[in-house]
């Protein structure tokens, strides 16, 4: 099969939902285009921007700061070493010699020195994994990039993620969350950083193809901890339906960003918000802005945010033993 953009070399990339098949240079051609629209779309990131962009070692993390440095952006990766034997080891390994062979030095927290590592943090706060790992990497995103000066905070969340999210936010009727759900969260008050998604438009196959074209080394495997998370089941569910009718995930997802085009976070609305990127609850009324935490000075609607409250119960556990 020919590439149907420049129609001379053989296709390597074969796209049903676009109903297109590319060869690796159409295919980059495509894959940035679809990344600049969708930070034109949505005015996600501006050419002044300080851009800190979280690398897990997966392949999205990594293709959206090889992206963005193709684009021109200046950008800074952060890496959080979750502590998890082996695998942590070697998502750092990966982002530290994609940073190195373009000579970029990665910031790297370390959730063992820092006393809060995952797997021991969830059993001894008895939390499920992803939760507790959800609030301490959202707690460091917002506090390295405010810190730090950077302007925004960027990560790799595909459109697979997303519309996964979104399905799962629909069956349960989650109107909080419904309401926040949206490739950029705007800075607010007391130190909460812009968060953006810039590769909100491309499927996770795309990526994958992008990072392999590329010559990306990235960690193939999955994290041990979200082998049982409910988001892969809706990611399963939308992949029959994609499998029988391309294109669905894409039309779902932007469908529903199109009937709710207000940005979280401009109305004022009451209920849950990321704050400190932790989810908080906002029970000071529309006007209402965040505070400091007694702790750690981190953005919360309550006296002390969900960082410290989970460190807390770590420590306790650890001090009963």
């Amino acid at each position: 099969m020919k590439c149907k953009r420049c129609r001379k070399a053989d296709a390597a990339v074969d796209l049903p939902s676009h109903n297109s098949a590319f060869c690796p240079g159409c295919f980059f051609l495509f894959f940035r285009r679809q990344v600049v629209e969708g930070i034109r779309t949505l005015s996600l990131l501006s050419p002044e921007d300080r851009v800190l962009v979280c690398v897990s070692g997966g392949k999205d993390s990594l293709v959206l700061w090889d992206v963005l440095m193709e684009l021109g952006y200046r950008t800074e990766g952060l890496h959080i070493d979750l502590g998890i034997e082996g695998y942590s080891d070697r998502s750092r390994e990966k982002v530290l010699a994609y940073a190195g062979a373009r000579g970029k030095e990665p910031i790297v927290v370390d959730l063992r020195a820092e006393g809060i590592p995952i797997p021991e943090a969830a059993k001894r706060a008895r939390k499920e994994e992803c939760s507790v790992c959800g609030t301490v990497k959202r707690y460091f995103f917002n506090r390295i990039a405010a810190r730090r000066g950077f302007t925004v905070v960027a990560t790799g969340h595909n459109l697979d993620d997303e519309s996964a999210r979104l399905l799962g936010n629909l069956l349960h009727w989650d109107q909080d969350h419904l309401s926040r759900q949206h490739p950029l969260l705007p800075e607010m008050a007391e130190g909460l950083v812009r968060k953006v998604k810039p590769l909100w438009r491309v499927s996770e196959l795309e990526t994958a193809a992008y990072g392999f074209l590329s010559g990306i080394d990235y960690v193939t495997e999955e994290c041990p901890m979200s082998l049982d998370a409910t988001s892969l089941v809706y990611k399963e569910a939308l992949s029959l339906i994609e499998e029988k009718m391309p294109g669905t995930r894409r039309h779902f997802y932007q469908g529903f960003l199109h009937q709710n085009r207000d940005v979280p976070g401009n109305s004022g609305a009451p209920g849950r918000r990321e704050c400190g990127n932790h989810d908080e609850k906002n029970t000071g009324g529309e006007a209402s802005p965040p505070r400091k935490c007694i702790s750690c000075d981190a953005p919360t609607y309550t006296e002390t945010c969900s960082y410290c409250r989970l460190k807390e119960r770590v420590t306790k556990a650890r001090e009963r033993l």
